[in-house]
């Protein structure tokens, strides 16, 4: 569609906004910030297309908050009849294969997550117990996956998903820009770690300085006493 209207398009958005923008001796009103991710995640881009109208963007699934309707609003749907001849059709769905998964992030109002000061992957078992106790799943930081320390399936961040749980427990993770764009919405988010100056206590809501090989094994023996 942006290619038929002659317009810029920018792709796997991870935020939207509205403002003005200035260019050299023009002032242009109501232009639309379309913010996502660049060179692999290591920066945040702001893009703009002052000149061109329909501004066109498409947004990564699972980033925008759902808001309550508004039934102030009142639209008119007007039906189109579009006729499509055969050669109109140049591609044909001969069978569909829906992918199985395993790990569903997005839906999980309970995550564990975990960074690369979980250090190994018999480390990442207690973050996998700790989930598994708490009824919830497992995720992980870019750089615990690159280390090949679990799977990019569940990685969380601007080169991952975008969750928004009940519950984000942080484990080892510093708190990284990249990372935190992926689950800063949480509603509760509980940060260990052994650096008190880790960017993650920032937002944190609950933060515990200590060492997660001794933190997580009392956190599941106060939940199992607990109930």
């Amino acid at each position: 569609m942006a290619s038929a209207l002659k317009v810029g398009l920018t792709a796997d958005c991870t935020d939207l906004q509205i403002g003005d923008h200035t260019a050299g001796d023009k002032e242009y009103k109501n232009i639309l910030y379309q913010i996502r991710p660049a060179f692999g995640g290591n920066i945040i881009a702001t893009i703009v297309s002052p000149e061109s109208k329909p501004q066109m963007a498409t947004v990564r699934e699972g980033v925008m908050k759902i808001t309550a309707p508004d039934s102030s609003f009142k639209g008119k749907i007007t039906p189109e009849k579009i006729e499509l001849s055969k050669e109109d059709l140049l591609t044909e769905i001969i069978k569909k294969v829906k992918e199985e998964k395993t790990v569903n992030l997005k839906s999980s109002q309970i995550i564990v997550s975990g960074g690369m000061g979980v250090g190994t992957k018999e480390n990442f078992e207690l973050i996998k117990q700790l989930a598994h106790v708490l009824g919830g799943q497992v995720a992980a930081s870019r750089a615990a996956v690159d280390a090949g320390l679990i799977g990019k399936e569940h990685q969380v961040g601007q080169t991952g998903v975008t969750v928004r749980p009940k519950l984000y427990i942080a484990c080892g993770i510093s708190g990284s820009i990249q990372h935190r764009a992926g689950m800063d919405q949480s509603a509760r988010i509980i940060a260990i770690n052994t650096d008190s100056d880790a960017p993650m206590f920032q937002i944190a809501h609950y933060g515990i300085v200590g060492d997660l090989k001794d933190v997580i094994p009392k956190f599941i023996k106060a939940y199992k006493t607990k109930n």
